[in-house]
């Protein structure tokens, strides 16, 4: 290869090829709100299309599917029911409904033993075997529902029928069956209330009258029998304490009363002043005696001598009343004697009488013990069965007078419109669910995909540089819709523009030295042939000598775009040296010239590989400025690896979003950097109505601002 050549590799920056790693990712430091409009645009078809047939799925199966009509009721819970079967000193505290209760109630709504009721009333099962019977029963249960209506406690019966009339009658019927339920309930509980308290209430009276009996036996055998509240022996003692005072008294003074008498008469007394002589009326009879007969003495003895008789009678009479009034004061005395006595073994007596009593009292103590507990068991079985008693009575009472413990509020009436299928609610729940999936799918989509869509992916994901990006001639709105012609048909459009950018890139990259230029790919149909056209056209028109050669065997890509003559002489006879180069046919002004391949029987690979394709090469650098080569591509075919060395430079065409990074990473590792000198790749195809749309840092992405421009 030339020294031009070797000049070229040296001095292009980053085309040594020495390794393909990848570039850098761009830092961000925040979300990047136009990479995720840019998703979504890019994606847009896909999350639209899966949108729509999730929402003809939903339409379809609104419009499919079986109408359901849904029928609601209202009952209202109370605590009616809780009333009667309290006792009257509660009757004011009723109960509040729970959380829980009111569960259970809804619990109750949707039974099997509710759907049973509701089916034998509306005569549901009549002429129905036992195992369509069951099957009518689930059903019910199936499709009734019932809910607490926010925290009140109102509960929304509903049930969903094909018709209808019968959602609302069933409804209804759940709801009437439902209040039924309850009034049995309640009279069933008050019934068994009543019998288990009646029999409660026979064993109670048994326990009391035979607690009472066994108390007033033990008061009986332990003598704690008592009157006015206190027992027998305490009243005892009692009456003993005051008689014994008494006795007591009554022995101290009739033992004062003979001491004073025994006093008075010792000291030489007469007896006159003893207080009982005093008191006794014979004493004083006799002292009115032997007053007169003193008076009588006195008188005769101044009257007559001592031995007068008369006077001697007087005296005798005075000294008998005086004897008996003597032995009258002695009576006294012995009478006062006895008195004592008696006061004194009555006091003994009255004594002795009151220490039986304690003791007696002493032993009522110790069994008080026994008594107290029996005592306190008949009470408290009295009371039991009082309690019992007046509960019993109220339960009678209350037979007949039971209320449900719920009430119907408001009857269900036949729906007009059906509950399902909701075709707004299907198709909104539709629109989330295809939006969802197809954002899901879009990102799985995205993750699956390995093409290349800008300049920074395909030098961070390849390791070369982007050269340029090639418009989809369609997505310019030029008028023109062969690439071919497109160049030399608006000279000025964006399209061929494009193709400047990428001689000037190759020309920046390689300083102009760069004569034979080699196109190729990785894969086929990435449009490197209309490329290397475009590109000789481009560099033909801006006054350089171009030479295309078409280097394809299998396809022979150019000489078929360009419409080449059968039978006319092409690379193949010059390389075999049948057909001569007149350079004066070739070069001519602003057009490029083309050595096409004509079609042959054989493959003569050998000659393209051979010397001869080398001197030939050598040959027209002389003549020409650029040597373009449209070389097969690099994964299928072996001889473009041999091609691509014989070039200054490589340019990689792969397809916008199309060809897959890791082929294209496969096609450079089959390339040796010491003799090929990829130059870097082009985006070629690019949609520039979706790439606008792809990546803020392209210069693509303000196209729509600058479009104007080549106008």
């Amino acid at each position: 290869m030339s020294g031009s050549t070797d000049l070229v590799r040296a001095s292009a920056p980053g085309t040594g090829m020495t390794n393909y790693g990848a570039y850098p990712p761009a830092q961000t430091d925040r979300l990047d709100l136009r990479e995720s409009v840019s998703f979504f645009h890019r994606q847009l078809k896909l999350i639209l299309l899966v949108t729509a047939a999730a929402l003809l799925a939903g339409l379809a199966i609104s419009l499919l599917a079986g109408k359901t009509y849904r029928a609601e009721a209202t009952v209202m819970l109370t605590n009616d029911a809780a009333i009667v079967t309290q006792s009257t000193s509660t009757l004011s505290a009723q109960p509040v409904l729970s959380d829980e209760v009111v569960e259970t109630q809804i619990q109750i709504i949707t039974s099997q033993e509710m759907a049973q009721r509701v089916a034998q009333e509306l005569g549901l099962t009549e002429g129905m075997s036992d195992s369509d019977q069951r099957a009518l029963l689930e059903q019910l249960q199936e499709h009734v529902s019932a809910r607490r209506a926010g925290e009140s406690y109102a509960l929304a019966i509903s049930y969903e029928a094909e018709e209808a009339k019968a959602a609302a009658d069933i409804t209804n019927e759940f709801a009437r069956q439902f209040v039924n339920w309850e009034l049995d309930s309640e009279k069933q509980r008050n019934a068994e209330a009543r019998n288990i308290v009646e029999q409660r209430l026979a064993e109670l009276r048994d326990q009391a009258q035979a607690d009472t009996q066994a108390l007033q036996q033990y008061r009986i055998k332990n003598n704690l029998l008592s009157t006015s509240g206190a027992s027998l022996t305490e009243q005892e003692i009692a009456t003993y304490n005051q008689e014994v005072t008494t006795a007591r008294a009554a022995a101290a003074a009739d033992q004062a009363r003979l001491r004073t008498a025994l006093a008075q008469l010792s000291s030489g007394s007469t007896g006159d002043d003893v207080g009982e002589a005093l008191d006794s009326p014979v004493i004083s009879s006799l002292r009115s005696q032997e007053a007169l007969a003193a008076t009588s003495v006195a008188d005769l003895s101044a009257k007559y001598g001592p031995n007068h008789p008369l006077l001697i009678r007087a005296q005798s009479q005075l000294d008998e009343v005086r004897r008996r009034i003597e032995a009258e004061i002695g009576r006294v005395v012995s009478n006062l004697r006895a008195k004592q006595d008696v006061s004194q073994q009555r006091l003994a007596s009255l004594t002795s009488s009151l220490a039986a009593a304690r003791g007696r009292l002493s032993q009522n103590n110790d069994a008080m013990v026994g008594l107290s507990e029996l005592e306190r068991a008949a009470e408290a079985s009295q009371g039991i069965y009082e309690t019992y008693l007046n509960r019993f009575k109220e339960l009678i009472a209350a037979e007949g007078s039971e209320k449900p413990s719920a009430n119907i509020l408001t009857l269900a009436e036949a729906p007009i419109f059906p509950a399902s299928p909701n075709i707004i609610l299907n198709m909104v729940l539709a629109l989330v669910i295809g939006l969802g999936l197809g954002v899901l799918a879009a990102y799985i989509k995205e993750a699956l995909f390995h093409g290349l869509s800008t300049p920074e992916e395909v030098e961070r994901d390849l390791g070369i540089p982007c050269l340029a990006s090639i418009p989809l001639l369609s997505s310019i709105d030029d008028g023109n819709d062969h690439p071919a012609t497109a160049i030399q048909d608006a000279p000025k459009s964006g399209f061929s523009e494009a193709f400047r950018s990428l001689g000037a890139s190759i020309d920046l990259a390689t300083q102009g030295q760069a004569k034979v230029i080699a196109i190729t790919s990785a894969l086929p149909n990435e449009g490197k042939t209309v490329m290397s056209c475009c590109l000789a056209s481009v560099l033909a028109a801006g006054g350089m000598r171009t030479m295309l050669i078409d280097c394809d065997l299998r396809r022979q890509g150019i000489s078929r775009l360009l419409n080449m003559q059968a039978g006319q002489k092409g690379l193949i006879d010059v390389l075999k040296g049948t057909a001569p180069i007149d350079f004066e046919q070739y070069v001519g002004e602003n057009v490029f010239c083309v050595l096409p391949l004509s079609p042959s029987a054989e493959e003569p690979e050998h000659l393209l590989r051979g010397q001869e394709f080398v001197d030939l090469l050598e040959r027209l650098r002389g003549h020409f400025d650029r040597i373009i080569l449209d070389l097969p591509p690099v994964l299928p075919i072996a001889a473009s690896r041999i091609l691509a060395g014989r070039a200054d430079v490589v340019v990689f065409a792969t397809k916008w979003r199309a060809t897959s990074k890791f082929a294209i990473r496969a096609a450079l590792r089959r390339l040796p950097p010491d003799k090929v000198n990829v130059l870097g790749a082009v985006l070629n195809g690019v949609n520039m109505k979706r790439r606008s749309f792809l990546d803020p840092h392209d210069p693509y992405f303000y196209y729509s601002q600058y479009k104007e421009y080549y106008a």
